[in-house]
């Protein structure tokens, strides 16, 4: 079990992701447990951020940001992982219309306003930087309970 395995395994979840979400789930879900087992965590947190892009599209919160946050540990100086939080929490704030859940979307939208200043933090290129640093902003409005 090696680096290559795991990028067999990104491919094929990739290739199957549309015809069978089921079976490039459970490749995701292999590909992570190998990761693992390598004891190297950039591969784990790539193997991460995808299984969080997947849960996230399938409508499972709680397992999007439970690899997404995985990710931010496992290698917290890469920009890639802190984005792919922050866009996880957005999108799922923004999901969240139920007026009862709204404190929830706010709270989403502060842990990506957070999660996107730390990527801006991580990056050289400034227009990069600025782009996120926007991004945390909107994201920051977005967290502001109503106005009364």
């Amino acid at each position: 079990m090696s680096h290559e395995d795991i990028a067999r395994l990104l491919k094929e979840a990739a290739a199957s992701m549309k015809s069978d979400p089921k079976s490039a789930v459970a490749k995701l879900e292999e590909a992570y447990v190998i990761a693992q087992g390598t004891g190297v965590p950039d591969d784990a947190a790539v193997v991460a951020e995808e299984l969080a892009r997947v849960w996230a599209r399938r409508k499972s919160s709680a397992r999007a940001l439970y690899y997404a946050r995985k990710a931010t540990r496992l290698v917290p100086e890469h920009k890639s992982t802190w984005t792919t939080l922050a866009k996880t929490c957005e999108m799922l704030a923004t999901r969240t219309r139920d007026e009862k859940k709204q404190r929830r979307a706010r709270a989403l939208y502060r842990a990506a306003a957070v999660s996107f200043k730390k990527a801006a933090k991580l990056t050289k290129d400034p227009e990069d930087k600025n782009w996120l640093i926007e991004l945390a902003r909107d994201a920051a409005k977005q967290s502001e309970p109503p106005a009364t």
